[in-house]
């Protein structure tokens, strides 16, 4: 079994009435209008995003941290949320500070398994979901529906977001965006969705992060020969997980913070933080548990840590 925009024009009322019936249909125009870019044209940019719903459709981020819970229950759910912040990141609830959010209308892109978003509605947020994948959204309505929670999910493109100009208070995407081909489309179609003085918290892969350089690049891909037997592209899509047999070649993309400062230069505020590192990033060949515990690696993370977030005021 598989785990499981509102018409693009700029002048549409609110978002509520685009979503508000919980639709799953794709609003927004033809992939194949955009022109030709950095990643081979419109074929190549249709290709890519195929590759997304192939890789999430079939293994929805985050859901192999509960295996031996159905996907959908309350127990399912529980545990993806104490492996999301209690093992894997437990920086982050603070960093993001979803509890200070409360009443603001909150568009995020690409919500996974509603985890993140559950955060920002407990809090009291009007919230948005939108994703590229069915299997998120219909993972994220139902995480909704157990909790008594209220979103509206549209499945949507990034890059052409559907809503209309200056729609929400804050837009929030996590681990999504460097995934898409056109990353700076997608931050300009965030800057036109915020209200002035709205504010986007978007979480990218770091390029200058020992994940990236050491485990990756030096360890799988010179000294393992991964360099050699495949090429840089696939070397980095296979850094996120899919089942076995899966063909899947989603488009996995890195930056610096001089990178990152560039793609948000419209707004008018921009902050960054760099967080997320274990043992592992720096000593590929260590083996599970070893190394000193991650409270004493965070002086590092916050230099050569796997994720740059991004804090941008319109």
């Amino acid at each position: 079994m598989k785990r499981a925009g509102y018409g693009s024009s700029r002048s549409r009322s609110p978002p509520a009435r685009a979503a508000e019936a919980f639709s799953l249909q794709w609003y927004g125009r033809p992939m194949q209008s955009r022109p030709a870019g950095a990643h081979g044209g419109p074929s190549g940019e249709l290709d890519a995003k195929r590759e997304t719903q192939k890789q999430w459709n079939t293994d929805p981020c985050g859901a192999r941290t509960a295996p031996e819970y159905e996907p959908g229950t309350p127990e399912f759910f529980g545990r993806v949320e104490h492996e999301r912040y209690d093992v894997y990141a437990p920086w982050m609830r603070a960093a993001i500070g979803f509890e200070e959010h409360a009443g603001e209308a909150v568009l995020e892109i690409g919500p996974g398994l509603g985890t993140d978003h559950a955060q920002f509605a407990r809090a009291g947020a009007r919230m948005f979901a939108l994703d590229l994948t069915n299997s998120h959204l219909q993972l994220t309505r139902q995480r909704f529906r157990n909790e008594a929670l209220s979103t509206r999910p549209v499945r949507g493109d990034a890059e052409r977001l559907p809503f209309a100009d200056a729609s929400f208070d804050l837009v929030y995407s996590y681990g999504v965006l460097h995934h898409t081909p056109d990353t700076a489309g997608a931050v300009l179609e965030i800057h036109r969705v915020l209200r002035p003085g709205g504010l986007a918290i978007v979480g990218l892969y770091h390029k200058h992060s020992a994940f990236h350089w050491i485990y990756t690049v030096l360890w799988r891909g010179l000294l393992l020969g991964g360099l050699w037997r495949k090429r840089y592209r696939r070397l980095l899509s296979e850094i996120e997980y899919r089942s076995v047999g899966s063909d899947a070649e989603p488009l996995v993309k890195v930056f610096s913070r001089r990178q990152c400062r560039r793609l948000f230069g419209r707004f008018a505020e921009t902050r960054l933080r760099c967080d997320q590192i274990e043992w592992s990033h720096l000593v590929p060949f260590a083996g599970a548990g070893s190394g000193p515990p991650r409270s004493a690696l965070e002086a590092v993370a916050r230099r050569w840590g796997w994720y740059l977030t991004v804090f941008a005021r319109k």
